[in-house]
């Protein structure tokens, strides 16, 4: 057995795709994933599992969708890949906030091609670094004002999306580590 992190996108946000976690892990647990546990209610799961990555975004998707009847965006990540996210950080050297720095997690590494021809009209002071299935995100001006958004790192890179403020991408961290 494996240690993953999963992550939803778009689960309980604003009363949009009400998703219970009690619900949700129970839906895991009795479909073969083990010492399910989730991270407050948008969608951060720890769990062990014998599958491989690929496997486990189809198959919770899947399982998501038969349940609830909703398309949600899967993420999944070893512990090697939030072990070297948290490493790897470097406006952890520049900010002392660190509600300005958050984590855009993608399902698959960019093409070489797809990140050459990334760029964008910067209206704030935002930044941004992409190292392998992970984008770092310094936000000075805050998130909410910021132009790098999941939609915008899908359609130019080609990959799913989903964001996490740097406080969630510690917790995950930690649970994956502890466990």
């Amino acid at each position: 057995m494996k240690k993953y992190i999963v992550l939803l996108r778009g689960i309980n946000v604003g009363g949009k795709n009400k998703l219970p976690m009690v619900e949700l892990r129970t839906l895991l647990s009795e479909n073969g994933y083990e010492n399910v546990t989730t991270y407050i209610q948008s969608g951060n799961i720890f769990l062990n599992s014998v599958k491989t990555i690929d496997e486990i975004n189809i198959n919770i998707k899947q399982l998501i969708n038969q349940q609830f009847d909703y398309e949600i965006p899967v993420v999944t990540l070893t512990e090697a890949e939030i072990t070297k996210c948290i490493s790897n950080n470097l406006y952890l050297k520049i900010e002392d906030n660190l509600k300005n720095l958050h984590v855009t997690f993608l399902n698959a590494i960019p093409s070489k091609e797809s990140i050459e021809c990334f760029t964008m009209q910067k209206a704030t002071n935002d930044a941004y670094t992409i190292e392998g299935k992970v984008i770092y995100l310094h936000t000075p001006d805050g998130y909410r004002n910021t132009k790098f958004t999941n939609g915008v790192f899908e359609k130019k890179l080609k990959v799913q999306a989903t964001t996490r403020n740097w406080r969630t991408t510690t917790k995950l961290f930690e649970m994956i580590t502890e466990n």
